[in-house]
C-alpha cells in the first residue's frame, strides 16, 4: 500500500466538506477516513438548547456511499451521532478511480469532527491487505460502529478478516461482523450468539474469520461493531486482478500512455482527426482508405495499428509534433473549442464505416501531404515511384509502391 494523499484535518465541520485529489492513471485505491459523532443528548448538554445528533453522508464522485439500504435520512450517514456518541468510526472505500480528479465530500448536520482522511494505492495485484494504524484497539463503547468496508464494482474471490477481543473484569471485548446487512455468527455456544469475536471466549487471543465469495457486485459491504475496546489485526480482501488499462473510447479519449491500448477505430480516428482537421469530409474518407490500402499492401504492416504506429510515418503521433497534444485529448477546449470537438465526432464516425466497409473505398492512395508540405521534396525524396491521384482541400493524394 502507497500513500497518494493523506491529510491530518481535525476540525469540527459544519458546512460542506471537500477533499480534492488527482490521479496520472487508472489505480485501485483504498480510501480511509475516520470521524466522530455526537449524539442529541451530547448536542443537548452542551448548548443547553434542544438539537439533533450529528451526521455525516459520504460521496465519492458524487455517489452516494452507505452501508445501509434503509431509506430513512438518519440511517443513511455513514457516520450517526446516535450510535457513535462522539467515538470514532473509520469507513474504508476499495475502488479502481481513472485518470483526473476526484473528490470525497462529506456532509455534515451539526457539528461531527473529522479526523483524517488518506488515499493508498494498492500495489498487489490479487488483494488488498489493509492494516489499521488508527482507531485502533476501538475507543471503549458499547455496541457501537466502529469500521465500514465499502467495496465498489471489484470481484471478489475471498474475505478474511482477523481480530482479538479480551476478558475483561467488567463487560468483554466483543466484535459484531455484518456482511451486506447479514449478521455473521458465532459458532461457539458458550459466546454471544451475534459476536462473531467474543472476550470472554478468546481471552485476548487472535480469531480469523474466513469467507469465500467469488462474485462482483457493484457494491459489497461489511461493518464491524465493537463492544468495549477490541483490537483489529488484518483485513484482507482477495480479488481478481484488475486490468487498469481503460480503453479510450469516442466520448473518453483521452490517452492512456500507450497508444496500443486504442482499438483500431481510436486509432485510425486520431490519425483522421490530426491530419484532416479542417479539411474536407471526402479528404477524412481518403486519409481513412490511404491507411486501409496500406494494410493490404505488402510493403506495410497488415494491421491499421502497425501502420499508424510505424515509426516516423505519421507527423500527429510524434511527440514533438504541435498536433500530437491534440489527437492524446481530442475533447480538450484547449484545442480550438467546439469546432474541434464536432471534428472529432466526424472523424471518429468515418474511421468505424471505412472499417466496416460501410464506406466504400473511393481510392488506391498509399500517401498524402497536407497544406504547408514541401511537394517538391515529398515527390522527389518519399515517393519517388509514386503517381499524383488528386487534391482535395489542401491535402494531396498519391500511390506509392512503398
Amino acid at each position: 500500500m502507497k500513500f497518494i494523499a493523506k491529510e491530518e484535518i481535525n476540525k469540527i465541520i459544519t458546512k460542506t466538506y471537500s477533499y480534492e485529489f488527482s490521479l496520472e492513471e487508472d489505480i485501485l485505491c483504498l480510501i480511509e477516513i475516520i470521524a466522530s459523532a455526537k449524539s442529541w443528548w451530547q448536542n443537548f448538554k452542551s448548548s443547553r438548547v434542544f438539537s439533533k445528533d450529528d451526521d455525516i453522508f459520504l460521496f465519492l464522485d458524487n455517489q452516494e456511499l452507505t452501508t445501509s439500504r434503509s431509506k430513512k435520512p438518519d440511517a443513511r450517514s455513514s457516520w450517526n451521532g446516535n450510535e457513535l456518541k462522539e467515538l470514532e468510526k473509520t469507513v474504508l472505500i476499495a475502488v479502481n478511480l481513472k485518470p483526473g480528479n476526484h473528490t470525497i465530500t462529506l456532509r455534515p448536520n451539526q457539528t461531527p469532527y473529522l479526523k483524517t482522511i488518506a488515499v493508498s494505492k494498492v500495489e498487489e495485484g490479487d488483494k488488498i491487505i489493509y492494516i489499521p494504524t488508527d482507531n485502533n484497539p476501538a475507543q471503549k463503547g458499547e455496541g457501537r460502529p466502529w469500521l465500514s468496508y465499502i467495496i465498489l464494482d471489484l470481484f471478489i474471490t475471498n474475505l478474511t478478516i482477523t481480530a482479538r477481543a479480551n476478558k475483561n473484569r467488567g463487560d468483554d471485548d466483543d466484535i459484531k461482523l455484518v456482511i451486506n446487512e447479514e449478521i455473521q455468527k458465532n459458532e461457539n455456544k458458550r459466546a454471544h450468539k451475534y459476536w462473531y469475536w467474543c472476550g470472554k471466549i478468546l481471552k485476548g487471543k487472535d480469531k480469523t474469520f474466513s469467507k469465500d465469495v467469488n462474485s462482483q457486485a457493484k457494491q459489497y459491504n461489511f461493518d464491524l461493531y465493537s463492544d468495549e475496546a477490541p483490537r483489529l489485526s488484518k483485513i484482507e480482501i482477495g480479488i481478481k486482478p484488475v486490468n487498469t488499462k481503460r480503453i479510450p473510447t469516442v466520448d473518453d479519449p483521452l490517452w492512456t500512455g500507450d497508444f496500443r491500448d486504442d482499438t483500431e477505430e481510436m486509432l485510425l480516428a486520431r490519425a483522421i482527426f490530426g491530419e484532416t482537421n479542417g479539411e474536407p469530409h471526402e479528404a477524412k474518407i481518403w486519409v481513412a482508405w490511404s491507411v486501409r490500402n496500406r494494410v493490404a499492401a505488402k510493403a506495410w504492416p497488415d494491421t491499421v495499428a502497425g501502420v499508424i504506429l510505424q515509426k516516423g510515418q505519421y507527423d500527429p503521433f510524434k511527440p514533438d509534433n504541435d498536433t500530437f497534444k491534440k489527437i492524446i485529448s481530442p475533447l480538450d477546449y484547449k484545442n480550438e473549442g467546439e469546432a474541434d470537438r464536432n471534428e472529432w465526432f466526424k472523424c471518429y464516425e468515418i474511421a468505424q464505416k471505412v472499417l466496416t466497409g460501410e464506406i466504400e473505398s473511393p481510392t488506391t492512395a498509399t500517401h498524402f501531404i497536407g497544406r504547408g508540405a514541401n511537394v517538391t521534396r515529398f515527390e522527389r525524396i518519399t515517393i519517388p515511384k509514386g503517381e499524383f491521384i488528386k487534391q482535395i482541400g489542401g491535402t494531396r493524394f498519391y500511390w506509392s509502391p512503398n
